[in-house]
């Protein structure tokens, strides 16, 4: 009778053994996955998409830079396309808004340039500052309170999201975070 209680805990600890090993593999494998770094992002999916295969956090904030840059890039040479898509208003409020999102896709474009530079120099309160810089929405503004919804509106949109996570991935450099938290 004794043997068969032996047996029976025996077994109860091998299952709470078991169940708390498997616990524990399943917080490294998520420890392992690149939604670690988009866990504050408004858009987790594009979070991931935008840092695909990453493995740290160095490499998470550079790549998604990268992809934003590549965006901010590709709006800044296209700004002119603005007035065009603007039919219905007035000449002077059509370039007031070029003139609003050329200098919004400028200041972008700059501020990840120079968020790459602190990068690369282990800067992470300049980076933290350009990236926080980066995040100008005036064209969108601009944009949506003409009631534009063109494609590069989109584009303008897709821009402000994509420096938002930016940010939501520098949230996540822990050392970072209680180094200001502590100062």
């Amino acid at each position: 009778m004794a043997s068969q209680k032996f047996n029976y805990f025996s077994f109860l600890f091998l299952a709470i053994i078991a169940s708390v090993l498997s616990y524990g593999i399943a917080e490294i494998e998520f420890d392992n996955d690149t939604s670690r770094f988009c866990k504050t992002a408004q858009d987790k999916d594009l979070c991931k998409t935008m840092i695909s295969g990453v493995t740290n956090w160095h490499d998470a904030i550079g790549e998604a830079i990268k992809v934003t840059l590549s965006l901010a890039k590709e709006l800044k040479s296209q700004s002119d396309l603005i007035v065009p898509e603007l039919v219905n208003l007035q000449p002077g409020k059509k370039d007031s808004i070029q003139k609003t999102c050329k200098e919004s896709f400028k200041t972008v474009f700059d501020m990840l340039k120079e968020a790459q530079t602190a990068l690369a120099a282990g800067d992470n309160v300049t980076l933290q500052t350009k990236l926080s810089a980066a995040l100008d929405a005036e064209c969108v503004d601009a944009l949506s309170n003409a009631g534009a919804t063109f494609p590069l509106a989109n584009k303008a949109k897709e821009l402000d999201t994509k420096v938002s996570i930016c940010l939501a991935i520098m949230a996540q450099n822990e050392t970072f975070v209680h180094r200001v938290l502590r100062n």
